[in-house]
């Protein structure tokens, strides 16, 4: 695979983590307008949406890739991934509704009532455009991702904007509002993207079972990598309440730059594995991930430099308010397992060899690992440390992920050095160019 064939979808793929980036910011400023503990109850509410999001997309949306190149299995697979996607993204929600009394007293939170409220509607105006924008990833339409993703984040600009223009501070039902509206404009736009072109027939026993034991294992190590990733945000609402989820969630928007550019590169990396594994191409396999892997350590390792440098502490100062100052100080620590994103995504390659129980395995490991530590801080109290549970479950999941991938002979340790000679060639043959 030549990285210069591909430059078109690569653009279009930057351009849409460009969108990431800019909401990033974006979501500083509100940030910036609200109480840590305001903010602190969306992180928690967007915690929830994220999550069953998360793991619809796992058990019902995935299969839209897995299986896309098989023509037979595909509109069998489409119907079952849309009938699947609603029903366990509106069941969850429902049974969160109504335990949001309980809940409530667990978390020792009263407004987390209101959490639950909103939870069934959002999920409800996220579902077309989960779906929409897996059928465009199935098929590489990255510029179709760009112009949905760009209405997603333009109009919750748009909104948070001229909520400002009325009042100084943003409260959690503007952003109720402000998320409610971007997602309804990205799904309508999604489904004119995608609606005609799906195809649909009704589903045969073998492609129930392969959609099910495929769904099955992946929603399995979803769960305890969402765990991680999302409901993390609850074990620090149990042990220190909502103002410091509000302060280490802006870190962790801070961080979600790293993420963004990762998710990135793994949705074109995925769809392109899929492709060459179906062909037994061992050599172009190999040589997909070791580019990827080793350009995209190269360029995390590049940021964090950057961002200890004093880009870091500058963006905290600039774009959060005084109320924020601890938030840094978790971005630090957060920036530790940066360079471990990378190698999470040979999760991808579990899931091409079809080995979900070893990435299961690794998985729950990895869950454990960043739950003990989540607990040990709660416990002894250090709210400077409540990073810790992400930085172990990062780093014990890229570990066993690397470790999986030279065992199936599609990465060696070498390879980590890739990008290196690559890089001087693109450079050399840039020089000679414009001689």
């Amino acid at each position: 695979m030549r990285i210069q064939d591909h430059i078109g979808k690569i653009t279009w793929t930057v351009l849409d983590k460009g969108l990431f980036i800019t909401y990033g910011i974006i979501r500083m400023l509100q940030v910036s307008r609200m109480q840590p503990s305001e903010f602190g109850l969306f992180a928690l509410l967007d915690a929830l949406v994220l999550t069953i999001g998360t793991l619809s997309d796992n058990f019902s949306l995935q299969s839209i890739i897995r299986f896309g190149s098989d023509n037979s299995l595909r509109p069998k697979i489409n119907a079952l991934s849309m009938i699947s996607h609603t029903g366990l993204s509106m069941g969850l929600a429902l049974i969160i509704f109504l335990s949001k009394t309980h809940l409530s007293l667990l978390f020792s939170e009263p407004r987390l009532i209101q959490v639950a409220t909103f939870l069934p509607l959002l999920c409800l105006l996220n579902l077309p455009r989960i779906m929409s924008v897996k059928f465009l990833l199935r098929d590489t339409k990255m510029k179709e991702v760009f112009i949905t993703n760009s209405i997603w984040f333009g109009s919750m600009i748009a909104v948070t904007f001229y909520l400002l223009s009325i009042h100084a501070e943003l409260s959690l039902l503007d952003m109720i509002w402000i998320t409610g509206i971007g997602t309804s404009l990205s799904s309508l736009t999604g489904l004119f993207f995608t609606f005609s072109s799906i195809d649909l027939e009704i589903p045969d026993k073998d492609a129930i079972q392969q959609f099910y034991r495929f769904g099955g294992y992946q929603v399995s190590w979803a769960l305890p990598s969402t765990i991680m990733k999302q409901l993390d945000l609850y074990f620090v609402q149990y042990f220190f309440g909502a103002t410091i989820v509000g302060i280490f969630q802006s870190a962790k928007t801070l961080f979600r730059f790293f993420e963004a550019l990762i998710d990135g590169i793994g949705g074109l990396y995925y769809p392109a594995m899929v492709r060459i594994h179906a062909r037994n191409d061992k050599e172009a396999e190999k040589s997909l991930t070791s580019k990827m892997l080793s350009f995209s350590i190269c360029s995390i390792l590049v940021l964090v430099i950057i961002m200890n440098a004093g880009i870091g502490e500058w963006a905290v100062h600039t774009f959060l308010s005084t109320k924020y100052s601890l938030a840094f100080g978790h971005f630090q620590w957060l920036m530790i397992s940066a360079i471990a994103l990378p190698m999470n995504t040979m999760a991808i390659v579990y899931i091409i060899y079809d080995d979900m129980p070893a990435l299961l395995f690794n998985s729950i490991i990895s869950c454990l690992a960043g739950i003990t530590a989540s607990v040990l801080i709660g416990i002894v109290h250090a709210e400077s440390m409540v990073s810790f549970g992400t930085i172990f479950y990062n780093v014990s999941f890229a570990i066993f992920g690397i470790r999986f991938a030279i065992h199936k002979q599609v990465f060696t340790l070498k390879d980590f050095f890739r990008a290196i000679p690559d890089i001087f060639h693109f450079a050399k043959s840039g020089l000679k160019k414009y001689k």
